[in-house]
């Protein structure tokens, strides 16, 4: 039995990134180009930031997707502790614990691995010290991803900026590329007509509140098409298929506490 209309509408809108879900929009699309040119650059640091929920996993997750690299190495899940950390590259590197990590990498001679670790805004100086520690071996190289409001002062010092070889910042994305978001997703899903259902009038009523968040988005059009569901199966007479009416935005706006 086929889900009903509105709920596989919704369920496009689930905040899971997944590398395959990525819209190409103009200001995404830029940022991944920028970051596979970088790829073939002898760069230490590269720092991406945004406010919460412009897209900077599933940036990522696209950019490790479509490399396809053995030596790009990508964490989404951030590490509790540095010796967390450490443990893991030690697995990665020599099958098991050791005691003297530092030294042996630089032992070592293997090609230089990229290391992407997301939410790098929880790691504390330490954690952050001994990643710089390890690009200065030229054997690793580090990608990390933080919100823009809690970039570390450490960052700041110059024996930290020397090693950044580029700040990636996002910006939210302009009404029209949010609509383009809203529509590639519904077709996407074969949800075709729906898409078309989305106009700019609709996509600025949203970006009313959401200023183009992607997640507030995300969660804007889950909450809106769970309503829409909810009438199509109890009260149909009172909803337009393929249609999206202003009382169901401003349902959506009332239910999660935009308005009053």
């Amino acid at each position: 039995m086929s889900k009903p209309y509105y709920l596989q509408a919704r369920d496009l809108f689930v905040d899971a990134p997944r590398a395959q879900d990525f819209i190409k929009i103009d200001s995404s699309l830029v940022h991944l180009e920028k970051l596979k040119h970088h790829y073939d650059k002898p760069f230490k640091l590269i720092i991406l930031q945004s406010e919460p929920g412009l897209g900077k996993t599933i940036l990522l997750q696209r950019f490790a997707y479509e490399i396809e690299d053995p030596m790009l190495i990508p964490f989404f899940k951030p590490f509790f502790s540095l010796e967390a950390f450490k443990d893991t590259l030690s697995k990665l590197l020599f099958g098991g614990p050791s005691p003297y990590l530092h030294e042996r990498i630089r032992e070592q001679d293997y090609p230089v691995r990229t290391i992407i670790l997301d939410e790098a805004q929880l790691y504390d100086h330490l954690f952050l010290e001994f990643l710089r520690i390890l690009a200065d071996t030229q054997k690793f190289r580090f990608i990390l991803s933080m919100h823009e409001q809690s970039d570390h002062d450490l960052l700041a010092k110059p024996h930290f900026q020397t090693r950044i070889f580029d700040r990636i910042h996002l910006l939210p994305p302009k009404k029209g590329e949010l609509l383009i978001y809203v529509q590639k997703k519904l077709i996407n899903g074969q949800l075709l007509d729906l898409a078309k259902a989305f106009t700019m009038k609709e996509i600025s009523y949203i970006y009313r509140y959401t200023k183009g968040n992607f997640r507030g988005t995300n969660r804007f059009l889950f909450t809106l098409f769970d309503i829409m569901h909810y009438f199509d199966e109890h009260h149909p007479s009172l909803i337009g298929r393929n249609r999206i009416e202003q009382k169901f935005l401003e349902m959506t706006a009332l239910h999660l506490g935009y308005i009053r």
